[in-house]
């Protein structure tokens, strides 16, 4: 497995479903008034991952591009754009960004969504229009989910109703 298949996997949706899933296991095993701090990873990541896959993956069965796929052996079997992986990569790590609201923090995880989202051009499964097009789905999705967030304080209404 080389460099940008590594890369990649940050932009798999099944990656950033373990990864809620991980947390909420390590949530419900550790003291009650320290879940506050990795419980919104699940109600904020997963929501954003979620809903802008889904967007994605019908907006494939609207334009139908077919992938580049030059000297592949396996092509992915679904249409081109956007890209998936650049979405997931951009809603969960923008999330992720508003959530620490640290300036530096934001630029690294943007521009690691950058790198997730140029890996699939690399590897000759997308174009560059795929990844732009995924990516700007995955911001809006995830400052969406966040703006939800912090309009309805939903997050701090769920968890204190909790018995967990």
């Amino acid at each position: 497995m080389n460099f940008w298949e590594i890369i990649t996997m940050f932009g798999d949706l099944k990656f950033w479903i373990a990864a809620s899933i991980m947390n909420l296991i390590v949530c419900m095993n550790i003291p009650r008034k320290l879940r506050k701090y990795l419980v919104w990873f699940v109600f904020l990541v997963l929501p954003s991952v979620v809903i802008s896959y889904s967007i994605t993956s019908f907006l494939k069965l609207i334009f139908k591009v077919p992938r580049p796929c030059f000297s592949l052996n396996e092509c992915p079997q679904t249409f081109s754009f956007p890209s998936g992986h650049a979405t997931v990569a951009f809603a969960a790590l923008t999330v992720i960004a508003l959530y620490y609201k640290n300036k530096k923090i934001a630029l690294f995880l943007l521009l690691f969504a950058c790198l997730v989202s140029y890996s699939r051009v690399v590897l000759n499964v997308h174009y560059f229009e795929d990844i732009v097009a995924g990516s700007f789905i995955g911001i809006a999705t995830a400052v969406t989910v966040w703006k939800t967030y912090e309009s309805t304080n939903f997050f701090n209404r769920l968890f204190t109703s909790l018995k967990w």
